[in-house]
This record gives structure tokens, C-alpha cells and sequence, in this order.
């Protein structure tokens, strides 16, 4: 049985190759995901330990919200009279006080700021040749006063030279300083990607921190001493709000920090891989049971010599497994080409991604080969078992069609699965939340598709004859015979179809959630937000000088300003984001309703919240609310309460509140009103003037940060619809796959249309068009699929400011005729081995 298999193998190596590359495209997705963040985990690992190679223990301030910061910086500096104090503990070597902030460059030959692709502006003090220290100056030397040195990365991206007088934008006024010098960490030009700018210890307090203060201490222990040993023996000098922590903590702080965020982005790359590995398993399962369908006569004579029926299927499940094999080595080869490839298409919408060499660990490989295996082995065991089924007798006859279950019975379990999908699908997006919720959502849209893809042999006849009927009028008997084909058998023409129902109508179902999210900023712009202007950082969430706000006070024309801050807080015990900006502009500039209380008494020492959350929490207006932020806990007394703002969130509290408990003093975003008099185009020029010396700072009227807002989300939809291409893909070999069985299938009928005067090109014509049905059959389903789902995200995202359905009818009508067009393509192989084969032998064959 053994031979026998890999003879069939070998006989149907062109067949199975398409079945393979299913395997190969979805295994290829899974193991480049599983490459990509390995490299950036250990591109990062190995940075924050090299950062902290020499560095024993840390002090810093405790945050009090979490237990470990991290890897953010502490929530209040430390004062720098506790480094002498550190300084006298036995066992240390050295100390070095750090200053740490935000600080970026304006590139004296663009007037821009360097594009760092995402990754942040850092500020910092120099602490080069102490004995904490990982960096070395790589050209020049240190800086001193008005002079700074930068990462050698940055330097080199640039084009600045040693000597160039270059604008830097720190938390205060645009101050000018003198390049005397390039760095690197611990041998590398790049700090992570990010640009890293190095003052002096008291230039750095002045302009990123304060005077006499710290972001935090590092020390270095003398030779024997262990990290734990010494961060006890500091612990025990520091007052009370202050911790030690050893230098490997900070380094896995850090280092975890940084691993959270490419967690989520591997979950999201690898949901699209589980999708693209969903619709591979579509094809292989038509395949495999076309494949069988033809290979009756076979499976029965080799009942009839006495194979067992264990035999039959374990000989299938064999081809198969060679099949996943093959498969999974080819994708496991492939998978760090798509690595590089993933990486160079972040960076395409301006994000980029730090270098380094790939990393592929065992854990990828085990992975590969496991998803390659089972998902094939899961598709081939129903066509296994049918190729099972055959009986001996049927050696003898001329033809055996293999029992079918019913089509009703297949609408009732169809329909069942696609009924309970759906209801998963809406209770996981409506009442559940975190990754249970995500892990309802994935189970009900597979049950979804699988109940569609059930019942949509129901549908294939009557969709396919309405869909191919003005065939027959555009192309006479050709349109009607590509037709009749693609009716023929609606079993076989459904599954081709399902495989790419998936993939579209995911493409419709976020095409449907973009629409509604543009609309629905439309509508908060509109409504809930009462600004004429906004200013936000150029990059992503970096903060600016709130000089800016303040400069803007009191300018001609202008009525009310704000500056917007906003961190994490503990409130009645629950952590929520507060967020703080002028207490008599704020309202007005969100739109606040009042409910209860007054809402204009922000200020010190009050909170205003939202009247939903103070009933959820049982609280009233007056009274106290106990509130832990990063200092420490507090209470701050319940102002006023205002109705539901999706911009505003659950918690407000003033600017100069804000500052006492948080060392963030940048504001991350500005909002202007202009008074009802003022002419807008004149109050335009007043900003920009204040904003000209800020070139990290983007000025937008009402209509341009809508359309800002618009094309963050079209960016958003461009990396969907990219990682969705590989599903689609994979369907298009299921199409090229199902016609080219189709056309060995009906090789006598081929030959008999083409003995009787069907041209070359008739026939090629008559493939691409029941190719053409098939796909739209295809399209059809996914979206109508996609649009329920589009609904549902819709109303699941209504807590979250989604709160307008918009239908993209276009988009949908386009989504169609690229289903058609992907038709054309696919048949362009099955069409011309069709259109070549040889009459006299065509009408011999049996």
C-alpha cells in the first residue's frame, strides 16, 4: 500500500502541488509572524540588558498605581541629595543620577523633524565613562553647557555633522545647541530606532526635568558583591516612596514592556495567518474529495485484491500527510522571506521596525510542521473516509458515483452551525471582554463560515443560474455551456466558492467598520467637540511643549484654549485613564453635558466624572472619591457629573491637579476655540506663527483633522486588506485547482464539444466563465456574510464612539467584481490545458 500510494503521488504531482502551496502560503504566514517578533523580541532583550550591563541596582520612585513600572519611567523624580546618600552604602562602587525625558531635533537642512518611523524622541543626561555606563562616544566628545551628542544612527539619517547648530524641542522654548559628538550603545549605532539626544547632568535637569532632581539613580556594586545583596543593603537608606531594584529587574522591566506591545502585534498577525490557514484547509478538503470522486474504479480494484477499507483511508491520509509535509518544509523555508517582507510593509505606512538578524527558534519549526500536519490531516479525513466507503463491486461498472448525504440534512446542520456562530459572534462581541471575548469572536465567525459553506450547496444552483444567465445572450452556446458547468455540480462549485467567500467577506466586514468609524468621527467632530483648531505631535503619541498652549492665551481672536494630558489612574480601585486639561475650558471644548453638581468647579482637589460610571460606582456629587495615583492615594471631591462622552472618557480632573501627582508635563494634544467675532483665517495665522517654531507640532482646522482621522483609518484598512490578500490568494489556487480537476474530470466531454466544432477558443472562453460564476457565487456570500459582520463590530464598538452605521455600497459593488476578475485569472491555467488536449485521445479516454 505504501508504493502504491507514492505512485499516486507521483502520478498527480501537478494536482497536489496546489494543494501544497495552500499548505505552504498559510504555514509561510504563521512561521514569518513567529520569525518576525522573535527577531524583535531578542533584538530588544538584548538592548535593555546591554543598556543595563553594568548597572547592579536602580532607585527610583515607587508607582503607586502599579508595582512595577514597566519600563516607563517613574511617576515623581527623586531628590538628587539621595545620591550622596547612596553613595555611602557600603559595597558601592558608583553612582550615577539620570535624567529622562522627551527631546527631539529639527534637522537644520530640512527645517523637519526626523521621521523615526514611531519610535520615540528620548532626552537624557550623559553619563558616559562612569562606571554604570554602556555608551562611548563614537565621534567627538562630550558635551558641556549648550552643546549635546546624539545616538551615531540618528546622526547618520540625518546627514548632521559634528559642529551644526541644530534647533532641539524639549518641554520648554526651542533652545539652539552645537553638535559635538556622535554615541553608541554598547557598540551599536542605534538605540532601538529611536533618536536619543545626550545634555550634560545640569543642562538635562534644566530642560527635561528640574533642578536638584532625578528620573532615577543607577549604581554599580564593587567587585563580589550580588546585585540582590546590595539593592538590600541600599533599600535600607531610602525614604519612604522610594525603591531599589536590581539591574537585571530593570532590564526585564523593560525588556517586558516592550515584549507586551509585540504580543498584541503577533496576535494580530497571527489571527490573519489562522485565517489564511482556514481557507488553505477549504482547499485541501476539495481536492482531496474531487481526487477521490475520480479515483473510484481505482480504490475499488484495490478493495477487490484485498485492501481493507483501513487500507483505502489510511493510504489517503498518507497522500495527504506527504502532501503537509512538503508543504510545511516549503512554508518553513519561505517563512523568513515573508518576515522581511512584513517588516518592509510596516514600514511602508511609516512605521519602522528596529534591524537586526532573524531569529528562527524550535519552538517556529514545531509549530510549522504541527500546523502544516493537522490542518491537512483535519481537511483529508472526510475524503478519506468516503475513498473508504468504495466498494468492491464498483471495479466492475463503468461508473460509481459515491453516496452524497442529502442537501436537506446538509441545510439543517448549516443552518445550525451558522445560527449558534452567529449568536457567539454578537455575545462575544457584546459581553465579553479581554481575550475570552476575542476567543468567543474567532469560534462563532469559524462557526459562521462553516455553517454558510454548509448550506451553500443550497444555494449554488439558483445564485450560479441567476449570476450566469445574461452568459447564454453575451456568448451563445459558450455562456450557456460555462454556465450549465458551473451548475453541474453545486457541491463541488460551493466549496471552490466558500474558500473564497472567507477572505472577501472579511475585506467586506472592515470595509463596513470603516465607513461607520469615519462617519461616526464625523459626527463627534461635529457634535461633541467644541473646537475650532487642533494641535497635535507629529509623532505617534509623542508629547509637545505646552509653551504652545500657553502662548496661544490671549491671542487676538482667540477665546479658549486648552492643553490635553491624560495617564493612568486608580479610582475606587478600578484603573481608568484620567484626563486633565484647563478646568474652564475643558468642558466647553468637549461639549459637556451637565447631569448633576457643577462641572465648571474643576479644580484643585475635584473631579468631575462621567453619570454613568458615578452610578456604576454608587457615588454622589460632594462627595469624596478616593483616587491612587502614581504618588500615592488621595481624595478628590466629586464636582459635577456630565452625560457620556466617548472623546471625554470617565474621568476629568484640572491641569494643575494633574501636575501633582504626574512628572509628565507635556501635553499631548491642544484644542482651540476662536471667539464669535474673530475671523477664522486671521486667528489661522496667529497659531501657525506660534506653532512655526515647533515643526513636531501639526495645526488642523475642524475639516482637516477629520480627514486626519479619515486616513488613519484608511492606513488601518490598507494593512487589513494586505494581510487579507494571502487568504484570497490561497482561494484563487482553490479555483485554479477545482477547474483544472475539472477539466481532467470531464476529458471525454472536452474532447466530444471539440469533435463536434467548439474552437480552441470557444472552449477557453466557456472555462473562464464557469470560472468567473463560480467566483462571484463566491463574492456574493462573502459579502453578505462580511455585511453582518461589519454590523455586529458596528454595534459591539457603540460603548467605544462607533455609534453610525454607514454601508460602503461602492467599496461592496467593488469587492464583487473582484471576485469576477480573480475568476479570469484563475482560469487562465485550467482554460488553456483544456483548450490543448488532444481530440482523438479525449474521446478515448474513460
Amino acid at each position: 500500500m505504501l508504493r502504491t500510494t507514492l505512485k499516486n503521488l507521483l502520478a498527480r504531482k501537478l494536482r497536489l502541488l496546489l494543494s501544497a502551496l495552500a499548505v505552504v502560503a498559510g504555514v509561510s504566514f504563521v512561521t514569518g509572524t513567529l520569525v518576525l517578533t522573535d527577531s524583535l523580541n531578542q533584538t530588544f532583550d538584548t538592548l535593555f540588558a546591554n543598556a543595563t550591563r553594568n548597572v547592579s541596582v536602580a532607585v527610583r520612585a515607587i508607582n503607586a498605581v502599579d508595582d512595577s513600572s514597566a519600563g516607563n519611567s517613574p511617576s515623581r523624580p527623586v531628590p538628587s541629595s539621595l545620591l550622596d546618600v547612596v553613595k555611602g552604602v557600603p559595597g558601592v562602587r558608583a553612582a550615577v543620577g539620570d535624567v529622562d525625558g522627551t527631546a527631539v531635533f529639527v534637522n537644520p537642512r530640512t527645517g523637519k523633524v526626523l521621521d523615526t518611523g514611531g519610535a520615540p524622541g528620548l532626552g537624557t543626561s550623559w553619563d558616559g565613562g562612569t562606571a554604570v555606563s554602556a555608551v562611548e562616544i563614537a565621534a567627538g566628545h562630550a558635551p558641556h553647557g549648550q552643546e549635546f551628542v546624539i545616538d551615531k544612527s540618528s546622526a547618520d539619517k540625518a546627514g548632521l555633522l559634528i559642529g551644526d547648530r541644530v534647533t532641539v524641542l524639549t518641554k520648554g522654548a526651542p533652545a539652539v545647541y552645537t553638535l559635538v559628538g556622535t554615541f553608541r550603545l554598547a557598540g551599536q549605532d542605534s538605540v532601538g530606532g529611536a533618536t536619543v539626544i545626550a545634555f550634560d547632568t545640569a543642562t538635562a535637569q534644566r530642560v527635561l526635568l528640574a533642578p536638584d532632581e532625578f528620573t532615577s539613580i543607577r549604581i554599580a556594586a564593587v567587585d563580589g558583591l550580588s546585585q540582590t545583596e546590595l539593592r538590600d543593603r541600599v533599600a535600607g537608606v531610602l525614604p519612604a516612596g522610594v525603591e531599589a531594584i536590581t539591574g537585571k529587574q530593570l532590564a526585564d522591566e523593560n525588556a517586558n514592556a516592550v515584549q507586551k506591545a509585540i504580543g498584541g502585534f503577533s496576535t494580530f498577525l497571527l489571527v490573519f495567518a489562522g485565517i489564511s490557514v482556514f481557507v488553505g484547509a477549504f482547499i485541501i478538503f476539495n481536492t482531496f474529495t474531487m481526487l477521490v470522486a475520480q479515483r473510484v474504479r481505482e480504490l475499488a480494484l484495490l478493495r477487490a485484491l484485498g485492501a481493507s477499507r483501513r487500507q483505502v483511508q489510511l493510504s489517503v491520509q498518507l497522500e495527504a500527510g506527504v502532501v503537509s509535509l512538503v508543504g510545511a518544509t516549503v512554508g518553513l523555508l519561505f517563512g523568513p522571506v515573508l518576515a522581511v517582507l512584513l517588516r518592509l510593509a510596516v514600514a511602508a505606512i511609516g512605521v519602522s521596525l528596529p534591524g537586526g538578524g532573524l531569529v528562527v527558534r524550535p519552538r517556529t519549526i514545531i509549530v510549522a510542521y504541527a500546523v502544516g500536519v493537522v490542518v491537512t490531516a483535519v481537511a483529508a479525513f472526510i475524503p478519506a473516509r468516503k475513498a473508504a466507503s468504495v466498494p468492491p463491486v464498483a471495479a466492475m461498472r463503468e461508473s460509481f458515483v459515491l453516496p452524497a448525504r442529502s442537501l436537506r440534512s446538509r441545510g439543517i446542520a448549516g443552518g445550525a452551525l451558522a445560527g449558534i456562530g452567529a449568536l457567539l459572534l454578537v455575545y462575544g462581541l457584546t459581553a465579553v471582554t479581554g481575550k475570552s471575548g476575542a476567543a468567543v469572536v474567532g469560534i462563532g465567525a469559524g462557526l459562521c463560515f462553516l455553517g454558510i459553506a454548509t448550506l451553500s450547496p443550497l444555494l449554488a444552483r439558483p445564485i450560479t443560474r441567476f449570476i450566469g444567465s445574461p452568459l447564454p445572450v453575451l456568448f451563445g452556446a459558450t455562456g450557456r455551456l460555462g454556465r450549465e458547468n458551473a451548475m453541474r455540480n453545486p457541491r463541488r462549485s460551493a466549496s471552490t466558492a466558500s474558500a473564497l467567500m472567507i477572505g472577501l467577506a472579511l475585506v467586506s466586514a472592515f470595509a463596513v467598520l470603516g465607513a461607520s468609524i469615519k462617519d461616526s468621527v464625523k459626527e463627534t467632530v461635529s457634535n461633541s467637540l467644541g473646537a475650532d483648531f487642533y494641535l497635535a505631535g507629529s509623532g505617534f503619541g509623542q508629547g509637545f511643549s505646552p509653551d504652545i498652549a500657553q502662548s496661544l492665551r490671549g491671542k487676538p481672536g482667540i477665546e479658549l484654549v486648552t492643553g490635553l494630558r491624560s495617564d493612568v489612574a486608580q479610582i475606587k480601585g478600578k484603573k481608568g485613564t484620567i484626563l486633565a486639561g484647563d478646568p474652564v475650558a475643558l468642558p466647553q471644548l468637549l461639549a459637556l453635558r451637565q447631569v448633576n453638581g457643577d462641572i465648571a468647579k474643576l479644580g484643585n482637589g475635584t473631579i468631575i466624572m462621567d453619570s454613568d460610571t458615578v452610578t456604576a460606582d454608587g457615588l454622589v456629587v460632594g462627595q469624596p472619591v478616593p483616587v491612587v495615583f502614581p504618588d500615592g492615594p488621595t481624595t478628590l471631591t466629586l464636582a459635577g457629573t456630565y452625560k457620556k462622552s466617548q472623546v471625554a472618557g470617565k474621568y476629568l480632573v484640572a491641569l494643575s491637579e494633574f501636575s501633582r501627582h504626574y512628572n509628565s508635563d507635556l501635553d499631548i494634544f491642544v484644542m482651540v476655540r476662536i471667539a464669535s467675532n474673530a475671523n477664522i483665517a486671521d486667528v489661522r495665522k496667529e497659531i501657525d506663527s506660534v506653532a512655526k517654531a515647533y515643526p513636531n507640532v501639526t495645526v488642523r482646522d475642524q475639516s482637516e483633522f477629520v480627514r486626519q482621522q479619515e486616513k488613519q483609518v484608511d492606513q488601518l484598512l490598507g494593512i487589513v486588506y494586505v494581510l487579507l490578500v494571502l487568504a484570497v490568494v490561497i482561494a484563487l489556487f482553490g479555483i485554479v485547482n477545482t477547474l483544472a480537476l475539472s477539466v481532467i474530470e470531464r476529458t471525454r466531454e472536452i474532447g466530444l464539444l471539440r469533435a463536434v466544432g467548439m474552437s480552441r477558443r470557444q472552449l477557453r472562453t466557456m472555462v473562464r466563465l464557469e470560472a468567473v460564476v463560480i467566483a462571484v457565487f463566491g463574492a456574493l456570500l462573502g459579502v453578505v456574510v462580511g455585511s453582518f459582520f461589519g454590523w455586529a463590530l458596528t454595534r459591539a464598538l457603540k460603548e467605544q464612539g462607533i455609534n453610525t452605521f454607514a454601508y460602503p455600497l461602492w467599496t461592496v459593488v467593488l469587492v464583487v467584481i473582484v471576485g469576477g476578475l480573480l475568476g479570469v485569472l484563475a482560469a487562465i491555467f485550467p482554460a488553456r490545458r483544456a483548450a490543448r488536449m488532444d481530440i482523438l485521445r479525449a474521446i478515448a479516454t474513460t
